[in-house]
């Protein structure tokens, strides 16, 4: 009757285990407060153009003992977009390029979290994390997978993301005419640095 009582107790707490593990899991909020920012740079043989929005909105989901286990999706309103040219903005925000009418939304979704080279699963509070995040990016209405390389912070109250990827035009199937051709790059580097507060 004892070992019954014994083993009973033991998956008991083997049961328990995966409930906490997902008590820990926090979610966290990136608002439309200025504080986050996307950047992109098209580095063209007759021209660079830099973009930029802060208009970042989205949540992240993440348990610091295990940083694998993330999940979360992020979106910049296409009219949000800024490169410090009128004209330039109406083009690229019209429905030769990233068609806003369309396809509001430029959005980003993790669907993988890698750790760095120590392989460490943890997040140390209040340090920089090295991580591979594995998503997929849609832009005018095509979604495609990026692979992206960020550091991660977390605090008991929010976590700070910055990460770098490229995307390439041809692959969502945007155009560039060719009177501009040599003023825009197919390959657009992407950076975003983000600032999430917990729920």
């Amino acid at each position: 009757m004892k070992n019954a009582t014994r083993v009973s107790a033991i998956l008991a707490v083997c049961m328990a285990v995966p409930a906490i593990s997902h008590a820990d899991a926090t979610t966290f909020r990136v608002r439309d407060d200025g504080k986050s920012r996307v950047t992109f740079v098209s580095d063209a043989p007759l021209d660079t153009m830099i973009g930029k929005s802060s208009k970042v909105t989205g949540s992240v989901t993440a348990d610091p003992a295990d940083i694998t286990k993330t999940t979360g999706s992020f979106s910049v309103p296409v009219v949000s977009l800024d490169t410090d040219n009128e004209l330039r903005d109406e083009h690229l925000q019209g429905d030769g390029w990233l068609d806003a009418k369309r396809n509001p939304k430029i959005h980003f979704e993790i669907t993988e979290v890698i750790p760095g080279k120590r392989g460490s699963r943890e997040l140390k509070k209040n340090k920089d994390t090295k991580v591979q995040v594995k998503g997929k990016f849609t832009a005018h209405g095509i979604t495609k997978p990026v692979l992206a390389n960020g550091t991660v912070r977390w605090s008991d109250g929010s976590l700070h993301i910055k990460a770098k990827f490229t995307v390439t035009l041809e692959d969502h199937l945007i155009s560039v005419p060719s009177i501009v051709r040599l003023k825009i790059a197919n390959e657009i580097a992407v950076a975003v640095d983000l600032h999430a507060v917990a729920k």
